[in-house]
């Protein structure tokens, strides 16, 4: 009976023994721990990156899509300009703010897009093949315009597309036809 006593003895106290955990095993769970989480910051900053590049990018798409609509449905005697046009401001959503209707203050605070279109100096820049019979010869077109819409990330209302580096604009090409008359 005694030596079956002492044995439950010595199995209850290495049973006691053997559920904790060591300083070196804590230590080493604690380092493994810290490595994937510094891991994961080091991440952070690309993805906060990359999201917004890609609501640059977003946002940069629906304003071509707005500019080239209004240039395609604009009337053909109304492109009088060459070079850039006039400066358009747009928020950080897409939406366009017009300076009639918004203050200094707004319009510096609000301001992330500002976009021109440019018309080339020779209007009628599109070249089509001169017909089915092959010659190989090209005519100017003088149904097409060809229209470069341009956008840069900037809270600057007097952005100067001329001057800017071209690494800053976004552009996108819209060839615009004649309608009608």
């Amino acid at each position: 009976m005694k030596t079956m006593a002492k044995s439950k003895h010595c199995i209850r106290r290495f049973s006691r023994l053997s559920a904790a955990f060591s300083l070196v095993e804590v230590t080493i769970a604690v380092a493994i721990a810290a490595l994937g989480f510094l891991t994961l910051l080091g991440l952070l900053p690309q993805g906060i990156n990359m999201a917004r590049n890609s609501a640059e990018m977003s946002v940069g798409s629906k304003i071509m899509l707005k500019l080239s609509g209004e240039m395609q449905s604009m009337a053909w005697n109304r492109i009088t300009w060459t070079g850039y046009g006039p400066l358009r401001y747009f928020t950080n959503e897409g939406r366009e703010l017009t300076v009639a209707n918004t203050s200094q203050e707004d319009l510096a605070s609000s301001l992330a897009f500002v976009a021109s279109i440019y018309v080339p100096q020779k209007p009628l820049d599109v070249y089509l093949p001169a017909g089915a019979s092959g010659s190989g010869n090209s005519t100017a077109e003088s149904y097409l315009r060809r229209v470069k819409i341009c956008i840069a990330t900037s809270a600057d209302p007097s952005f100067d597309f001329n001057s800017a580096s071209p690494l800053r604009i976004t552009s996108s090409y819209a060839l615009i036809a004649k309608m009608g008359d």
